[in-house]
């Protein structure tokens, strides 16, 4: 892990557009989450307030002067929303998206886009904010792969038809959720995907005609797996094996287990 960014500092990653990492680092956020500060017409858009912290809330109410108009959360993940109603509170600024706020399908900001990519999360949202950037949440992150959550709360099907979407927009630069931006995204978003289908094709790949239980399959594609990653990769077997499911490759054959179609 590369030594982080100073905590609570408002780092200028373009003009109108400043991040903030929270305090929160962890194996699934890598240093913190990334609080984004959108410059508007009318006042600051907050993006994915983070953890419910009164260091983090101070930090960003003082970079936008305490003019914010809008706070948005890109999905449910208490990573990204826990602070949010506190903060909507502090700044009396209305909240969109996550699990306590309005619906972000009628939010409309001059100059913004909202582009919905579920998949990680079924309710998640990137932001267009214009000159070819996109703020991706945990769409698309510059440290690490994205965690598909199986059914109801994730599709891998949707992911994957996510993914070429923005893939298709062709922007200049990809800002997400946890560590750096990608700034050549047509190339990493191709690679990101080789690697999701090449997965796929090793869950398909180590299933047999006897039916395998889903802690086999882990323990057969993810070898040597941390303790605290297993819950992940738990969720990403889950949701890759629906999608086989839905291609007619796999069976679930009910308390026994997984098996080849």
């Amino acid at each position: 892990m590369k030594t982080p960014p100073e905590y609570g500092q408002a780092l200028t990653e373009a003009p109108g557009l400043r991040r903030i990492v929270a305090r929160n680092p962890g194996p699934m956020t890598y240093h913190g989450t990334n609080t984004w500060l959108i410059e508007t017409g009318p006042g600051w858009l907050v993006v994915d307030p983070g953890p419910d912290d009164p260091d983090h809330h101070k930090a960003v109410l003082d970079a936008c002067a305490g003019k914010i108009h809008t706070i948005l959360v890109t999905h449910s993940h208490h990573d990204h929303e826990a602070g949010a109603q506190t903060l909507a509170r502090l700044a009396d600024a209305p909240l969109w998206g996550g699990t306590h706020g309005q619906n972000p399908d009628t939010l409309t900001i001059p100059g913004l886009r909202l582009v919905r990519t579920p998949g990680h999360t079924m309710d998640h949202v990137c932001v267009d904010i214009g000159e070819g950037r996109l703020l991706t949440g945990d769409h698309i992150m510059g440290w690490s792969t994205s965690v598909i959550l199986r059914a109801p709360h994730g599709s891998m099907s949707a992911y994957l038809t996510s993914l070429k979407d923005v893939r298709a927009r062709s922007d200049a630069t990809l800002f997400s959720a946890h560590g750096p931006a990608i700034t050549e995204p047509e190339s990493f978003l191709s690679g990101l995907l080789h690697t999701r289908l090449r997965k796929i094709a090793q869950t398909r790949d180590a299933l047999t005609a006897s039916p395998q239980t889903e802690s086999e399959l882990l323990t057969t594609l993810y070898k040597n797996l941390p303790q605290n990653l297993t819950r992940a990769a738990s969720e990403m077997l889950g949701s890759m094996l629906e999608y086989l499911e839905a291609q007619e490759e796999a069976v679930h054959d009910g308390k026994r287990g997984w098996r080849k179609n």
